[in-house]
């Protein structure tokens, strides 16, 4: 499997349980990833997908945490929003989040809190104090539950800018403050809890989907604003005008942003977040103090001023005060309507809403929305004294300003804590608010400034206003709503470069997510563009490598790893690892891991097995550590592709042991239906089809297709391409081509509707969709399918990739098949030269078949010399793998073939390892086959007798002999020594290979019969003319019983009976025999077919012996005519025939015609230098004298001796014979001059060889 990663936003099309059954709607899964595979096309590899955990983590993340998205579990989902009217949506609010009805409901709530929480002891840790409904310790657990694009503070939020300031001792007054402070707020948010529990808004905690790897270093979008309130003269005067107590609050608050502030070393961030809520509650508890303070002095006056006399004129004295620590709400609401001190409500808000930030980062998405709802209670308390705020906002104070945009702040982040809830409809309504609020702020800025004509200072504003559009944009991205979410990110970047520039930082944050959303959308180029750009800015600011470099490099990295080239992935990963090596130790190691899984991914899709092995391992080794349960998502997920990266190895049993450990985990935690599970189950079903388990296969695969067909409820998606590709390669694997091609065919269109034609999957599935055109020989489509995946892959892996090889490797044995020996040439040689480049690691095992098409072909284009040089190389490299030493040549292997067979003799019968070394050794006999055909074109014979002697012997020494390969060879070698007329050594091989035949096929097979049929033919030239026909009856019966008694099969051994009856002097049954297969051939073929011409030769040399010229003469005629409508030329033997039975019969003229013919074919045959037309001259000059025409036989005589001469020395005997004819001829018209000069030539020679 790959892993895809999706941006918070680009979650991948994954379907989520509902949130509200109302809001949602089903879509896809999220898209594959990676093939691979293959060595990785069969199995995709299987395509390979990296798991969206790893991969979701590093693109998803605004700040510099990884959160790592199992690659099935699904992410969530993407649904819409409903259209709320305003009223609506406030109501909506309120019932969700259970803001209470009133202040006076709210400051009861507080008062009571308070005071049960001060009586717990100091000591008390804050786990203790903060657990209420559903507290921090489930959240913690239920961090899958939090959408992969809202999660660890992928949304920006806005807090109030933190001065530096020293750290505060956890001191007696401090704990006190702390406690007061947290049961202030908690009250309110535990029945804003459970009310909201009860009215079901806030969703179950089903089983997570996903689970999260984090780094140590909190949200990177946060929007700063000043420290006013906390500095301002307002806060001093309402703190009682005691500088030294508004000074410890305020040293409270800095002291709490110090702790949420970033640091170089983060190991300590949960400890630094959960201290720093401890100090914000003491800050609110301080101040908590001065209004119970004020409070009690305002009951003083009162009771002042109201004293009474008696009857007497006496004063009536009054009754003390109740000592009290609760502060009531007719204490809030006073406060709200006192000037002097009102500001207090505003510091409380300011001061929950840093405690919701700290809250949000540890992911503890409920308090944090509680301490927001707070934050916005409390605010609103304020507001109850409207005569104080209109004053506030026609005098333009600072104090109104901090108020709007505190305001503003609080609804973008309690936006943002509901979106990590998956309370999208709820986000929605409160990001719109927010943006009203802070574009109103802006607006109201801007004309105070103008009425004062003075400089407007609205960074602040447009940060925050900046940062929202951003939220937004993740908001639609997690709605389904890609497009949506561009405009959203485009609008924050406009906002953002034309009030800050390109460089900022805020700039950098927003091209991720940018690049996060085009990763989705599978606009890869995009997408790298984002990421780069946000690279540059980032490394601008930072001067260094740190987490958030090592992030972009990540997710650089998966850019490449979806689009290729693999070696661009590889090196932006790699650099990503060494940077989080360098970082991150001890328990803060799972970034590690998961570019360490990223790396193992791109390295088995690369086709480096090893490495990827070593990297997976070292992943899941760092996982076990850190995770602990042996059923975490993301140790599955390295099982997973452990077990893919040993399928590609040929490891089948521990691919099973790891795909075994898979399967059972993700049915465990997800569900037999899950996504995740399929893509398991598409893994084991690879894993069959290479096990020739083609039943299981087909079976497991099926169920995989069936689960991701439900799950992609928007249409088919490219995890289903995928898994019917691997269906057509089983069936194409089970001889059901024509239906893989339609399967094929099938996955290509649904490829063309999700990924496209350029995806990498695209090539392994026209990759596969060309062999199964050539198999069914259409040529022309398999080379079209070849082709376009050769593009592809080239586009993903590089020109020079070692996958490109298979491709190539198939396109040659295509042309090959189709007699384009020369392109096909060309096609092994390239795929030879990309397995042998250094960086490519090509196994000898893989180059070695490439070789020996590479030999065939040359052997085609009659290159042989070049030929049996790649047969030689490719049969050392097999050698090598079986003897594990380097192999030079047929003589040094000659020697190695003894120790050969002592090991087969002794190993023991392990099924695997006997049918390894038997398939090992059928190579290396196959390849001096081949060797031998080329030496014997050569001329050697010798030596292809010794290579196919030698093949022989490897095939016997086979542990699972391969009876139909030893007979091959065998008879191969018969027939040798039957040429070189070694025919007791011919007849040795021949019934070696019958007994081979018939060990496997039985005693009557046609191929038995022709075996049979050739050892009658070595019986018959060695004159065993009884034991011939013997074997040739055999033959006959074998051929009759399968073939029937009108094959041409039976005609050829009828023929060979024949020809022994002939040599046996049994005239007339060689003529029945004859008259059989001529009747057949006739039959079969017509009567003028060449065959029938054979027969009818046949028969006229019969009817010779027998001496029936005339009848021999009609055979041999017709024979003749049927030669010549074929235009193959007459046979010479024939046509003498002929001649000689018209020279016998005295018809002397068609004699004459007949050698005229003989001569000129001969000549045309042999030249005119051959002792056989010499012969035929002679004759041709006998028919002339025959009609007493010596004049004109003189010329033919005359060439006859010429020829002799320069053919033979100068006394033989065939001269002699020549100057005799020549004398007698002359002798015969008195040509006595020229008939002493033949007869002293003569003499002279015969004195010559007798004085020799």
């Amino acid at each position: 499997g790959i892993e895809v990663v999706s941006s918070p936003a680009k979650s991948s099309k994954s379907s989520l349980k509902s949130v509200k059954a109302k809001s949602i709607r089903n879509r896809s899964p999220s898209p594959v990833k990676h093939l691979g595979g293959a060595g990785g096309f069969r199995g995709v590899t299987s395509v390979e997908r990296a798991d969206d955990d790893d991969a979701t983590a590093q693109m998803n993340n605004r700040s510099n945490l990884q959160i790592d998205k199992d690659s099935n579990a699904s992410g969530p989902s993407f649904f819409g929003i409903r259209q709320m009217s305003p009223g609506r949506m406030k109501r909506s609010l309120k019932k969700r989040l259970a803001i209470p009805a009133s202040p006076r409901q709210h400051v009861r709530q507080i008062s009571q809190q308070q005071h049960q929480q001060q009586t717990s002891p100091e000591n008390q840790t804050l786990s203790q104090c903060s657990t209420f409904d559903g507290g921090s310790a489930e959240d913690d657990e239920g961090l899958g539950l939090i959408p992969a694009s809202l999660a660890h503070t992928t949304m920006s939020f806005d807090v109030e800018e933190p001065l530096h300031h020293g750290g505060i001792s956890a001191s007696p007054s401090f704990t006190s403050d702390m406690h007061a402070g947290m049961n202030a707020c908690r009250s309110f948010a535990s029945d804003m809890v459970e009310s909201a529990r009860q009215s079901k808004t806030i969703p179950p905690s089903p089983v997570p989907e996903s689970e999260s790897e984090l780094e140590t270093e909190e949200g990177y979008f946060i929007n700063t604003t000043s420290f006013n309130i906390f500095e301002s003269r307002e806060f001093l005067r309402a703190m009682g005008g005691k500088a030294s107590e508004a000074s410890l609050a305020t040293n409270y608050i800095r002291t709490g942003d110090d702790l949420c502030r970033k640091h170089k070393d983060d190991n300590d961030v949960e400890e630094r977040l959960e201290r720093a809520v401890r100090v914000y509650y003491a800050g609110l508890g301080k101040i908590l103090t001065r209004i119970r303070e004020w409070s009690t002095e305002q009951q003083v006056k009162r009771q002042d001023s109201s004293e009474l006399l008696d009857v007497n004129g006496n004063y009536i004295p009054s009754k003390p005060a109740p000592e009290t620590s609760d502060i009531t709400h007719k204490d809030f609401f006073e406060i709200a309507y006192s000037p002097e001190i009102s500001i207090l409500l505003l510091a409380i808000s300011s001061i929950l809403l840093r405690a919701g930030n700290a809250h949000f980062r540890r992911r503890q998405c409920e308090e944090a929305c509680r301490d927001y709802t707070s934050a916005q209670s409390y605010r609103a308390l304020r507001h109850e004294a409207k005569g104080i705020i209109s004053k506030e906002r026609k005098e333009h104070s600072s104090v109104y300003f901090e108020d709007a945009k505190l305001n503003g702040r609080i609804s973008n982040n309690l936006a943002s804590a509901q979106s990590k809830r998956k309370m999208y409809e709820e986000a929605r309504s409160e990001y719109t608010k927010a943006l009203q609020i802070k574009q109103g702020t802006l607006e109201a800025l801007h004309k105070s400034n103008a009425d004062r004509k003075g400089e407007v200072d609205d960074s602040n504003l447009v940060s925050d206003i900046a940062s929202t559009f951003h939220n937004i944009g993740l908001l639609r991205m997690n709605c389904g709503e890609p497009k949506k979410a561009e405009k959203a990110y485009k609008q924050s970047l406009s906002l953002r470069v034309k009030k800050f520039g390109l460089d900022d930082l805020g700039v950098s944050s927003t091209l991720r997510a940018l690049g996060d959303l085009y990763h989705h959308l599978k606009q890869h180029d995009d997408a790298f563009r984002s990421y780069k750009e946000s690279l540059r800015i980032w490394k601008s600011h930072s001067g260094k490598s740190d987490l958030r470099t090592a992030e972009h490099y990540y997710n650089i990295g998966l850019v490449f790893y979806s689009k290729g080239p693999f070696v661009k992935a590889k090196t932006s990963v790699s650099e990503c690892l060494r940077i989080r090596r360098l970082l991150c130790h001890g328990k803060e190691r799972l970034p590690v891991a998961a570019a360490l899984y990223l790396l193992g991914l791109i390295a088995s899709s690369s086709g480096n097995f090893d490495e990827a092995l070593s990297l997976l391992e070292e992943s899941l080794d760092i996982r076990r550590t850190l995770l602990g349960s042996a059923d975490h998502l993301l140790l599955l997920n390295v099982q997973l592709a452990l077990g893919t990266v040993h399928h590609k190895r040929n490891d089948l049993e521990s691919a099973m042991d790891c795909f075994s450990v898979a399967l059972a985990g993700r049915t465990r935690q997800l569900g037999k239906g899950h996504l995740s599970v399929s893509e398991v189950l598409q893994a084991t079903g690879a894993a069959y089809t290479v096990a020739h388990e083609y039943h299981k296969a087909f079976k497991t695969l099926e169920e995989a297709l069936r689960i991701r067909k439900s799950v992609s409820s928007d249409g088919p998606c490219l995890e289903v391409a995928e898994t019917l590709d691997e269906l057509s390669l089983v069936l194409f694997k089970s001889g059901d081509t024509e239906k893989a091609i339609e399967v094929s065919a099938e996955a290509l269109q649904v490829l063309k509707s999700t990924a496209g034609l350029d995806h990498i999957l695209a090539g392994k599935v026209l990759k596969n969709t060309g062999d199964y055109y050539q198999d069914e020989e259409a040529y022309d489509d398999a080379m079209e399918a070849y082709g376009e995946s050769l593009r592809v892959m080239t586009q993903w892996h590089g020109k020079d990739h070692v996958f490109l090889s298979e491709v190539l490797n198939e396109i040659g044995v295509t042309r090959f098949k189709n007699g384009e020996y020369m392109t096909s040439k060309q096609s092994f040689t390239e795929a030879l030269r990309l397995m042998r480049l250094t960086h490519n690691e090509a196994n000898k095992s893989a180059i070695f078949p490439t070789l020996n098409h590479l030999g065939h072909a040359l052997y085609k284009n009659n290159e042989l010399k070049l030929a049996a040089e790649t047969y030689i190389e490719s049969f050392n490299i097999q050698v090598s793998i079986v003897t594990g030493n380097a192999n030079d040549g047929l003589k040094e292997f000659g020697t190695k073939l003894n120790s050969i067979k002592d090991r087969v003799a002794t190993m023991e019968r392990n099924k695997e390892e006997v049918a390894d070394l038997s398939e090992s050794l059928g190579g290396i006999a196959s390849i001096l086959r081949y060797l031998g055909l080329v030496i014997q074109e050569q001329g050697d014979f010798e030596a292809a007798l010794s290579a196919n002697k030698l093949s022989l012997s490897v095939r016997l020494c086979q542990p699972l002999k391969e009876h139909s390969a030893i007979a091959l060879m065998a008879e191969t070698i018969a027939m040798f020594e039957y040429k070189r007329n070694n025919l007791a050594s011919a007849m040795d091989y021949f019934n070696q290979a019958l007994d081979a035949k018939k060990s496997y096929q039985g005693d009557s097979t046609i191929d038995v019969a022709r075996t049979v049929n050739n050892l009658a033919n070595i019986h018959f030239s060695l004159g065993n003319l009884d034991d011939a026909m013997e074997l040739y009856q055999e033959a006959l019966e074998i051929k009759r019983h399968c073939l029937g008694d009108d094959s041409d099969e039976v005609a050829n051994t009828l023929n060979n009976i024949a020809h022994v009856m002939v040599n046996a002097g049994k005239e007339q049954d060689a003529l029945a025999a004859y008259h059989n297969v001529l009747k057949i051939r006739q039959d079969r073929y017509g009567k003028s077919h060449i065959c029938v011409a054979a027969t009818l030769a046949s028969m006229g040399d019969v009817y010779i012996k027998l001496g029936k010229l005339e009848i021999a003469m009609t055979y041999f005629e017709q024979c003749i005519r049927i030669q010549k409508l074929h235009q193959n030329g007459c046979d010479e033997r024939v046509l003498e025939n002929l001649g000689s039975i018209y020279g016998k019969l005295g018809e002397w003229h068609k004699a004459e015609s007949t050698f005229k013919e003989i001569s000129e074919l001969k000549r045309a045959a042999h030249g005119n230098e051959c002792l056989d037309i010499a012969k035929t001259l002679d004759l041709l000059a006998v028919s002339y004298i025959e009609q007493d025409r010596h004049v004109e036989s003189i010329e033919h005589l005359q060439e006859a001796l010429r020829i002799r001469k320069a053919c033979l020395d100068d006394d033989d005997d065939e001269i002699l014979a020549s100057l005799n004819k020549l004398a007698f001829v002359y002798k015969s018209l008195d040509m006595t001059e020229r008939m002493v000069e033949m007869r002293e030539e003569f003499e002279a020679l015969q004195e010559r060889r007798r004085s020799s």
